[in-house]
């Protein structure tokens, strides 16, 4: 392999790896080769992967590395290896949520294609929960633990570096946890920066095309080439794609909120310590932090989020149960076969009032921080772990980030909840980058 790789895949990231393939360092079938030698050595163990098609990724990365070779780049994610969740149809590969019988395909969900056009190369799909079955994924840094959910494989595979970044989604608290519980980073963005097309669907006004990533910067480089309208999908946002560079040296100290009420009742001593001590480095590194208070009603919002979104997954399940009557009910589809219209609309209402509201919280600061879960990983497989300190963003819509907050007495990933105003996506990365060098990462797992 070429000199650049004395750099193991362990502590590579996207912008480096497309740098170096971009300069002809490395090629794209070097990168893939030396993925698939660490899926090799660490998946038996982790279990992140659902699906691995080797003959069809090598003739990817063979594609893109004669395209380099003559000087020709697709763009500015060329020959990246890229981790899907199971949830996003890929051309050719089944979706096992939507098709437990292992049809492949016919096309690709619009995120996977806008990144193939991007140059990334996509290595295969991740397990996540299956109609309450949870997936066999085991969190990297202690296989004991769940990887979180339902983005479990995306995490784990970026997590113990078996790709550098991976699609996830979050309806309730799907894809930040499985990033923080994984030890990496990952972004929520604003409600329909990023196309669901093609993405099977929990819910109409909850679902979240996630990313999960080691850095912001790689989060930033991904979104740029992700976000965007799309006429195939009514939600999603009118405005184009933000910077693809964060122009991390023109970053100022951010002002940071610290939020006193509702959240740190919901959560353990463990992370409430870890939200006290990161916030005092940031303040002693310059940043303005602020003790903050969310809005009286803002409880209500987790109501708001079980009948909204109980409805519309039952919406989208009803023509199942028709075609399987002995299909068994999962809870939120008995509640939402149950609600009455006025209540669903009732639910709305409060939603934008929510919506509004909190915005105002936002009017001297650049980021509210709070934990993303009540508690490391949960020990076992049985559970993914606790959503709730993420159903909040997911159900108004803002944009999410997590960051490293440290690790546990027992050695497991604590991670960071950092929140901005809708829209403001790519100033939120701008303010995770800044926290990364204040907070700084944590390093590949020993596995």
């Amino acid at each position: 392999m070429a000199r650049s790789t004395a750099l193991p895949v362990t502590e590579l990231t996207v912008t480096e790896i497309a740098r170096l393939v971009a300069e002809g360092e490395v090629t794209p079938t070097e990168f893939v080769e030396a993925y698939f030698a660490r899926i090799d050595e660490v998946e038996p163990r982790v279990q992140a992967w659902c699906a691995l098609d080797r003959e069809t990724v090598r003739s990817q990365a063979a594609a893109l590395t004669a395209e380099a070779a003559a000087g020709t780049l697709r763009g500015p994610l060329h020959g990246v290896p890229v981790g899907i969740k199971d949830e996003f149809h890929v051309a050719g590969m089944p979706t096992y949520m939507a098709t437990p019988d292992g049809r492949p395909q016919p096309e690709d969900s619009t995120a996977v294609a806008r990144l193939r056009a991007a140059g990334a190369i996509i290595m295969g799909k991740t397990h996540m929960p299956i109609d309450g079955r949870m997936p066999p994924t085991r969190n990297p840094w202690n296989l004991e633990h769940t990887a979180g959910g339902t983005s479990s494989g995306s995490g784990a595979a970026v997590g113990a570096r078996m790709v550098p970044i991976a699609l996830g989604e979050q309806t309730a608290g799907s894809n930040l946890r499985p990033a923080a519980f994984c030890g990496v980073e990952g972004l929520k963005p604003t409600f329909g920066r990023i196309s669901k097309y093609g993405c099977y669907p929990f819910t109409f006004s909850h679902d979240h095309v996630g990313i999960i990533s080691l850095t912001m910067e790689d989060a930033a480089l991904v979104l740029a080439a992700l976000a965007g309208p799309d006429p195939r999908d009514l939600a999603s946002r009118p405005e184009p794609p933000p910077p693809a560079d964060l122009n991390v040296a023109t970053i100022r100290p951010p002002r940071i909120g610290v939020v006193r009420n509702v959240f740190p009742e919901r959560t353990e001593p463990v992370m409430r310590e870890a939200v006290d001590r990161s916030a005092a480095r940031m303040r002693d590194a310059g940043a303005q932090v602020t003790d903050v208070l969310l809005p009286a009603d803002f409880e209500l919002v987790w109501h708001v989020h079980r009948l909204v979104g109980g409805a519309e997954r039952y919406s989208f399940h009803a023509g199942r149960y028709a075609e399987e009557p002995g299909a068994p009910l999962a809870i939120a589809d008995v509640a939402g076969r149950l609600l009455p219209a006025s209540y669903y609309l009732h639910a709305q209402r409060v939603r934008h009032y929510l919506w509004s509201t909190t915005q105002d919280t936002f009017l001297e600061l650049d980021a509210l921080l709070m934990a993303v879960a009540p508690s490391p990983a949960p020990r076992g497989l049985e559970s993914t772990g606790e959503a709730s300190l993420l159903v909040p963003w997911s159900c108004l819509g803002y944009p999410a980030i997590t960051v490293n907050g440290g690790l546990s007495p027992e050695g497991l990933p604590l991670g960071l909840q950092l929140v901005a105003p809708p829209m403001a996506d790519y100033e939120l990365l701008r303010v995770g980058a800044w926290c990364e060098g204040v907070l700084g990462r944590l390093p590949a797992p020993v596995l």
